[in-house]
């Protein structure tokens, strides 16, 4: 993440723009304490234009940052920003909606923060949002009954979230599910549907399935297992740079579909489904896929790689004479990395099979065995460069 990056999440927080997703990134950002001037810059201009006397060196912006982790809840939480920078108040809601700590924060009883070996790989990690837009961080710690929403309990195992209907009659209210990067979770919806979330990625659905169909929202990368209702078909749409939709009655699927990625892709394990967008419609048969580019009204349907685009569910990257620089992406979302590139990669293309639970520098490693492209390592920067010819 560039410093500009950085200045854009601010300020699309401080406008209350900012998405689930970028607020996840922020997040990230945070609790990585990379861009510690930027957020201390930031919080000091606008203090600075709302109090001109006030002074990050007097101790001033620490003592923000220590009553805003000292709040007893939400709602003092939301009264106590009110009355300060809205600039402040980004670290004070990515650290209680987070559970992130600031190291250089004043305490009483300092704590070391920790933080992840570089290069390491993600994990079962994501963030609810429930309907009323407060957050509940799922991981292995944060485990049982989460809460209940509309008709259905939410439970956590630690590895996946699940909605279990209670009676019937209360209002529809929707969920989401958001993965950052270095994330991936599972959840199983009301009506007993499997999804499998990838890094970077995110899931609306309603917390009970009343209406004549069945229908979320996804962004980023899914995997889906359909429980069957001939009564009640079940509709995915898709948000990527061409928005489209999947509609299936009861099958298991891949979409891919994230914003950096040339082409919207959904493929077809078992059953049936039928990609729409605007007034074209095409159906899948089982081991195909179909692809749909922006600008473009067509799918491009041909036999899938069922391997490789599945390969991500069964915990590992597998390339066949695939691009560098969708290799990177891929590594990027799970490794929570930031790549650049020099020189000429564009006729670089890759094979390789590597378990994801492994860290990005045995990946590296692989990759820089064929000869053809080199690696710097920074931290969790890496510049890919081709290889210098002999």
């Amino acid at each position: 993440m560039s410093t500009t990056e950085v200045q854009l999440l601010l300020e699309k927080y401080k406008n209350g723009q900012i998405s689930q997703e970028e607020l996840l990134r922020l997040q990230e950002m945070v609790t990585g304490n990379d861009y510690e001037p930027e957020i201390k810059a930031d919080i000091m201009q606008t203090l600075h234009n709302t109090a001109p006397q006030s002074n990050w060196a007097t101790g001033e912006g620490e003592e923000i940052l220590q009553r805003i982790l000292q709040s007893p809840g939400r709602r003092t939480h939301i009264r106590y920003l009110k009355q300060y920078a809205a600039a402040a108040a980004i670290l004070g809601a990515a650290l209680l909606a987070g559970g992130f700590y600031l190291s250089r924060v004043r305490h009483s009883a300092p704590v070391a923060m920790q933080k992840h070996p570089p290069l390491a790989p993600g994990g079962n990690k994501a963030m609810l949002v429930l309907a009323d837009g407060s957050t509940i961080p799922l991981d292995s710690a944060n485990t049982g009954n989460l809460a209940k929403q509309g008709d259905a309990r939410i439970t956590n195992s630690g590895q996946g979230l699940a909605y279990e209907a209670e009676g019937a009659g209360a209002a529809v209210v929707y969920n989401t599910v958001v993965t950052p990067r270095g994330g991936q979770y599972q959840l199983t919806l009301a009506d007993g549907s499997k999804v499998w979330l990838n890094a970077s990625s995110s899931i609306r659905f309603p917390t009970a399935f009343a209406e004549k169909e069945r229908l979320v929202e996804i962004s980023g990368e899914g995997y889906f297992q359909v429980a069957p209702n001939a009564q009640q078909p079940f509709r995915v749409k898709v948000k990527g740079q061409s928005d489209m939709e999947v509609k299936v009655l009861g099958t298991s699927f891949n979409i891919m579909a994230y914003a950096d990625e040339q082409t919207i892709t959904t493929t077809l394990e078992s059953g049936a489904v039928q990609l729409v967008h605007g007034n074209v419609k095409s159906l899948l048969q089982p081991g195909f896929d179909g692809s749909l580019a922006p600008g473009n009204d067509n799918f491009q349907i041909g036999e899938a790689d069922m391997e490789q685009a599945l390969a991500w569910k069964e915990g590992k990257f597998r390339f066949r004479n695939t691009s560098i620089q969708t290799i990177m992406r891929q590594m990027a979302r799970w490794y929570n990395i930031e790549v650049s590139y020099e020189g000429d990669l564009s006729d670089i293309r890759l094979t390789g099979i590597i378990s994801r639970r492994e860290n990005a520098a045995a990946l590296l490693k692989i990759l820089s065995s064929t000869k053809r492209v080199h690696f710097d390592i920074n931290d969790n920067r890496i510049l890919v460069k081709p290889t210098d010819p002999q």
